[in-house]
């Protein structure tokens, strides 16, 4: 498990009511009030740095409706649905910390309301196909050791190149057989790592939706 890093809109939050005040927690080892903390309970590291976005972007105002613990899981949890990963049933994460499951529905889409949507199925669906063709081509090109592509990887891959990313087809095709040097066609490993690179990025993007990829990059870029 990575190194846990306390982000401030967590480890800040001491003087948060719905922290300090423990009236209401018949069993203080199953309160949680940090992103961290669910995260490591939960082993869902995976999910970490989105959902401490998702908290940082609007945990509070989650906060003041449905009380911090609820904010947290709701932010995990939204975290969990724009992911690539299965989503958190509210019902789960209510149990583990003997929540309350509405409030913890009610969180993730008081956060979900602050931020744009995702990209359609549709879109996001394409874009896995295309970054599936690319990876399966730079597995191709590493293990031929050789810059141009193989004419039998060109027919290997050619049904699913063809129905994924028609344009890619050609240039693998025309790489293949006209060209000893895939470079110019931008199929050498570098360029087809530098093309899987790219189709990640837009995929993240296309999952997250414009203000939660930003806010994420944001703080990627923070700790640097």
């Amino acid at each position: 498990m990575g190194q846990r890093q306390f982000e401030p809109d967590d480890a800040d939050a001491t003087t948060d009511s719905a922290e300090t005040d423990t009236t209401d927690a018949a069993d203080p080892s199953n309160s949680v009030s940090t992103v961290g903390e669910a995260i490591d309970r939960l082993d869902a590291d995976a999910l970490g740095p989105v959902a401490h976005a998702a908290f940082a972007h609007a945990g509070e105002l989650a906060t003041l409706e449905y009380g911090r613990p609820a904010a947290v899981l709701g932010a995990i949890r939204l975290a969990s649905r724009r992911s690539r990963h299965a989503t958190l049933e509210c019902e789960r994460l209510a149990a583990v910390y003997d929540a309350d499951s509405d409030a913890v529905s009610g969180a993730d889409a008081a956060i979900a309301s602050t931020l744009t949507p995702p990209a359609d199925a549709s879109t996001i669906r394409t874009l896995r196909r295309r970054l599936i063709v690319v990876e399966e081509l730079l597995a191709a090109a590493r293990a031929a050791g050789s810059s141009s592509p193989a004419r039998h990887h060109t027919q290997r891959f050619r049904p699913a190149v063809a129905d994924a990313a028609p344009w890619l087809l050609g240039r693998v095709e025309a790489a293949a057989t006209h060209c000893e040097d895939a470079t110019p066609f931008g199929l050498d490993e570098d360029g087809l790592q530098a093309h899987a690179d790219r189709l990640r990025g837009d995929l993240e993007f296309a999952r997250l939706g414009t203000t939660l990829a930003t806010v994420v990059a944001r703080r990627r870029m923070q700790c640097k």
